[in-house]
């Protein structure tokens, strides 16, 4: 039964975690709040881009989840090693992926990008954007195992501070640099991604910072992880790695089959996307809340107590998304004009983003269980479901419906809403059947 206790400690986690969470994708919508008077093809440059980018962070993106389920078990097993060897390796990690792979994709940009893109506009805008925002990787992959660290001790709220400061940063950047204020060049949309590679760079200053001056004595930076520990990383990010590839992959050609259907529709998709997911961010957080105390509870030696964490997160999640889902549903029309002024493009995503943010609830789920069996090292059955429904049912049904029938984003918008639910139904059932608790990790 989820008491109110229990909610109480999962959003003690959550919340600064959600937090955190918002401002970091927030990262993307100000770029494109930001540079939306510039035009359809200039969101839709840079929604092709974000997604792109996004595609290359997940080769590093599952270091988060492997280092924090392995910090929480540690933890419930009440380990004598010290509490910042899973961080160092994570870091180790971070860097050796990042560089060699930032400088093979900024290479590699304007042929990519071009492949993507058949608009000679939008491939115009997004491929300079795309090259410098490729320049975080590293950066981005060490990021991901500060957060790994900070959930899996349960200090979310100096994560949450961390993003606050990023955000700041790369609002301030962007305002100087986008629209050339105090004597700086007007740089556009390459400002936006200066500012953001800005923000991230200086959040990792900061996060070396706090570690250096709080957790030397936790062996930060003192210890040398081993090749075990190394392996163990890399076993469970790479299922969280592969599934967040695939996704990214199949949202570009998402956005490439929308192209087909109008540039307008492109941009829509792109606001639609990005605001869907910031909505379920809450969820998100909750699934890493729920990552962290299933994994402790595991460790502890009590698989039942773990299960009761998350079913107690998933209950939550569902709550407070449909919550979240509500002014989508009563005011898309003022939500959407935030990031569109085109009256038509506003027109064709009202009632779209109606049906998003109705099915908001439901979807929590894929968010809250996918992360938490990741971090339980059940990870590659998630990555299974996620490659199946999406690139065996959701692009066919998207081209079929779209590019081929010709039809709108109201019919892909349904598309949406089954691919989601078929997901849902598939990783709760994963979760349900307990495999997880006998995986040792």
């Amino acid at each position: 039964m989820l008491t109110v206790d229990r909610v109480k400690i999962i959003s003690k986690i959550a919340i600064p975690l959600s937090i955190a969470i918002s401002a970091n994708l927030v990262m993307d919508l100000i770029d494109i709040a930001m540079v939306g008077t510039l035009g359809p093809s200039t969101i839709a440059a840079l929604g092709l881009a974000a997604f792109s980018n996004t595609l290359i962070l997940a080769f590093v993106g599952g270091i988060a989840v492997a280092v924090q389920g392995i910090v929480a078990r540690r933890r419930g097993e009440g380990s004598t090693e010290p509490r910042c060897l899973p961080l160092n390796g994570g870091l180790l990690l971070g860097l050796v992926i990042g560089i060699p792979l930032a400088i093979v994709v900024h290479a590699l940009t304007p042929w990519f990008y071009s492949m993507i893109s058949s608009d000679p506009v939008v491939t115009r805008i997004g491929i300079p954007y795309l090259r410098v925002r490729f320049l975080a990787v590293p950066a981005f992959g060490m990021l991901m195992a500060f957060k790994g660290h900070w959930a899996g001790v349960e200090k979310t709220n100096r994560y949450m501070r961390i993003i606050l400061f990023m955000d700041l940063t790369n609002v301030a950047v962007n305002y100087v640099l986008i629209f050339g204020h105090f004597g700086a060049p007007k740089l556009g949309p390459m400002g936006a991604a200066i500012g953001t590679v800005t923000a991230l760079y200086a959040g990792l200053i900061v996060n070396f910072a706090i570690g250096f001056f709080r957790s030397r004595k936790e062996g930060f930076l003192s210890v040398m992880p081993g090749r075990d520990l190394l392996a163990r990383i890399y076993k469970l990010a790479i299922p969280a790695n592969m599934q967040e590839i695939f996704f990214s992959a199949g949202y570009i050609v998402f956005f490439w089959m929308v192209g087909r259907v109008g540039t307008t529709e492109l941009a829509v998709t792109n606001i639609m996307v990005r605001v869907t997911i910031l909505m379920l961010i809450v969820a998100a957080s909750v699934g890493q809340a729920s990552a962290t105390l299933v994994s402790r509870t595991v460790g502890e030696g009590d698989p039942e107590g773990a299960a009761k964490w998350g079913w107690d997160a998933g209950k939550l999640g569902v709550i407070v998304s449909l919550i979240l889902g509500l002014p989508l549903v009563f005011f898309p029309r003022a939500i959407l004009s935030i990031f569109l002024h085109d009256p038509h493009a506003i027109e064709i995503a009202t009632i779209p983003f109606q049906i998003l943010g109705g099915t908001a609830g439901f979807g929590s789920l894929i968010w809250i269980f996918a992360y938490t069996l990741y971090s339980v090292g059940d990870g590659n059955r998630v990555m299974l479901v996620s490659f199946c429904t999406q690139w065996l049912f959701f692009l066919p049904a998207v081209w079929y419906v779209g590019p081929h029938l010709h039809y709108g984003l109201l019919q892909i918008s349904l598309v949406q809403v089954v691919y989601g639910l078929i997901s849902t139904i598939l990783i709760t059932s994963i979760w349900a059947q307990g495999r997880w608790k006998t995986v040792k990790i």
